[in-house]
């Protein structure tokens, strides 16, 4: 089944909590720190491996095109920003019927006011045989609906707020996999969380995850103000990087095709482990078979795409790659070159330190090579040598230790 690359955002809600502040702007539109919190979200889809992104606009939807205009400019080609408007309050469902002819048959949904940061991609591999809603577990549930979830993870009922009002309990965190068939049979106006999520329990085909992590709704005057300085907060954290052949493939020399490409035992899993974790995740490799021609740069992106498309139908994600194609001894012109991204050199992880809030501190790089230790230590970051075996033990490892 085709990979969920698609985003869906609900913007169109007043805010009228915030007062003044939604008078001219959409609630996910206000600042965060230095930018839209709506950035945010955006960010954290494309980090996953989500391209395409449909808006669902009502309240200033003119201020939502226009944010559109400017975020189509920024991503470039290969990335897909369209926005729906409602042709009247049609609610948050009616909302999502109105745009069903944008839909992909499978989509993640976001409420835009709120952030939970866990592996979005980990839901998205549930959603083979239904829709799966992300679940927090709180104290009480006195402001919250409940979910009253069987063993087998299955959403058996909804309970209205206040029906639970002591111990831990599950509620809903604002993060969907929803299938474009589940609108079938509704239409005009209806709300998503009072009317469709109870009769896709109604028919069993909904379930639900509970998922540790961080959470923001800024619906209200505390909340937003808190946002603005937890959320940079929240978007620092290490950085697991990675060599590539020989940590996450096969090094059989000079590898640049996918039929060449061989998986080191446990390397999916590795990546999927950080990414659970809440760690960003790098690949740096020298691709010298670029400069003594044997591949292409091309072939190296194409390479790439495939590598985070593998990763993401696996529930995981590579955050960002970078790859050296330049070598002393290389027969093409133009590649024939000492380079500061060559490792031992640390070009490559200095590059996306200064692209990416990485807390550089607790950060770490596992390679197969010195030179990718000299590297890691000429970052100021821990290098740590993978010598064979199950990569996604050392990983563990690793993190389990540097999180204790």
């Amino acid at each position: 089944m085709a990979m969920i690359d698609q985003c869906v955002i609900l913007l169109g809600g007043l805010g009228t909590r915030l007062g003044e502040l939604t008078r001219d702007v959409p609630k996910p539109l206000l600042p965060a720190g230095a930018r839209p919190f709506i950035d945010v979200l955006v960010d954290e889809g494309l980090r996953r491996g989500f391209s395409r992104f449909v808006f669902l606009a009502g309240h200033r939807s003119e201020v939502v095109k226009e944010y559109a205009a400017h975020l189509r400019a920024r991503l470039g080609s290969g990335k897909d920003v369209v926005v729906s408007v409602e042709p009247e309050p049609m609610g948050t469902g009616g909302a999502l019927l109105h745009a069903a002819h944008l839909l992909d048959e499978r989509f993640l949904l976001l409420n835009g006011d709120t952030w939970f940061d866990f592996n979005w991609r980990d839901l998205t591999a549930l959603a083979e045989d239904g829709s799966v809603i992300a679940a927090r577990e709180v104290p009480v549930a006195e402001r919250y609906e409940a979910l009253d979830v069987t063993g087998d993870s299955k959403v058996a009922a909804i309970l209205p707020r206040g029906t639970v009002s002591s111990g831990t309990c599950r509620i809903n965190a604002g993060v969907y996999c929803l299938w474009r068939k589940d609108l079938a049979g509704f239409e005009g106006a209806f709300s998503l969380e009072s009317d469709l999520l109870p009769e896709l329990v109604r028919r069993g085909a909904l379930r639900a995850k509970v998922y540790p992590g961080y959470f923001i709704d800024i619906g209200i005057p505390e909340t937003y103000l808190a946002a603005q300085s937890e959320v940079p907060m929240q978007l620092s954290r290490p950085g697991l990087f990675l060599d590539r052949d020989g940590v996450l493939n096969r090094d059989d020399a000079y590898v640049g095709s996918i039929d060449r490409f061989h998986w080191i035992e446990g390397a999916k899993q590795a990546v999927k482990y950080a990414n659970d974790a809440g760690w960003y995740v790098f690949v740096v490799t020298n691709q010298a078979g670029v400069a003594k021609g044997f591949y292409s740069e091309a072939d190296v992106r194409a390479l790439h795409t495939w590598i985070a498309r593998e990763i993401n139908a696996d529930g995981a994600h590579i955050d960002d790659f970078r790859y050296c194609p330049f070598h002393l001894e290389g027969v093409v012109d133009g590649y024939r070159a000492i380079h500061a991204w060559r490792k031992p050199q640390p070009g490559m992880i200095l590059d996306l330190a200064s692209q990416w809030p990485v807390d550089m501190s607790r950060s770490f790089l596992v390679g197969d090579q010195p030179s990718d230790m000299e590297a890691a230590a000429a970052a100021g970051i821990r290098g740590v040598r993978f010598g064979g075996g199950d990569i996604r033990d050392l990983v563990a490892s690793m993190i389990s230790e540097q999180m204790a």
